[in-house]
């Protein structure tokens, strides 16, 4: 999510339940605009975008810092574009978001490009991996101040039609601000573990917990739980709303966020 200050993917893990094994093969399980929308979740989903179509993901989100020197934090447009190029990969672009704040401070984040790939599937299990490259192209407040990069495991499991449950193990090279002001790269590992229920609709809810192993120079970890609701309209259409914070403690903060999206998908 663009207000947490992570370049990586912020997205849906949730799969479709996958069809019993046949003699012959399993079908592909990455069908359903469901199986394939990349947001509102933090855990990237494991599906690509089929070839031949492509996917534009929208979002909007309000973060209230609390504690000293807090603040409110708005902003949201076109999340990520991406296009089908392959049976089991899929190009990603990730244009600036704009966002304001209520300090007064607003401008453009950086964006970013990428590529997923599907490795594998069986009849309950879906893995893949997918990298993010994000470029400084945001205002001084809104960019890392350099290049980061992100690759991602992901997974996702089909415990039975309804309950699901999906993962990602990301592998980040981020930046931030030193106490000098100059912009100095950090490592942080993210594992994301997500569970999801299949509604009539169709429809899902989503739970999930992340984990930052560094969340900034200088800083500690960070835990991040968020929960939402996506509604398929139509083969084409996704809405989604979602509410989460981050629990953990940091220089004497805390945040809460929330946000809805609209993904289309021709």
């Amino acid at each position: 999510m663009l207000l947490f200050g992570s370049t990586a993917t912020h997205a849906r893990g949730t799969e479709q339940p996958m069809p019993t094994a046949t003699a012959s093969a399993i079908a592909n399980p990455c069908g359903s605009i469901l199986s394939i929308v990349n947001r509102p979740a933090i855990t990237t989903t494991t599906c690509n975008v089929q070839p031949g179509h492509v996917e534009v993901e929208s979002g909007w989100s309000t973060m209230v810092t609390t504690g000293a020197a807090g603040g409110i934090v708005s902003g949201g447009g076109i999340t990520g574009i991406r296009i089908g190029t392959a049976p089991h990969l899929d190009l990603l672009l990730a244009p600036p978001i704009r966002s304001n704040s209520s300090s007064g401070t607003s401008g453009w984040s950086d964006s970013g490009f990428g590529l997923r790939d599907v490795l594998g599937y069986s009849s309950k299990w879906l893995w893949g991996v997918n990298g993010v490259v994000t470029v400084p192209t945001g205002c001084r407040a809104c960019t890392a101040g350099g290049m980061q990069y992100t690759g991602n495991f992901n997974w996702a499991y089909t415990v039975n039609a309804t309950i699901g449950v999906s993962g990602t193990f990301g592998f980040n090279q981020f930046r931030g601000y030193n106490s000098s002001g100059g912009a100095q790269p950090y490592f942080a590992f993210a594992p994301s573990l997500e569970a999801t229920a299949n509604l009539p609709g169709p429809s899902m809810l989503f739970a999930e917990y992340a984990y930052y192993s560094q969340a900034g120079i200088g800083l500690g970890g960070k835990s991040i739980v968020d929960a939402g609701y996506v509604h398929g309209v139509g083969s084409n259409l996704a809405v989604d709303i979602e509410v989460g914070e981050s629990p953990t403690l940091l220089a004497g903060q805390r945040q809460h966020y929330v946000g809805a999206g609209l993904t289309f998908m021709h």
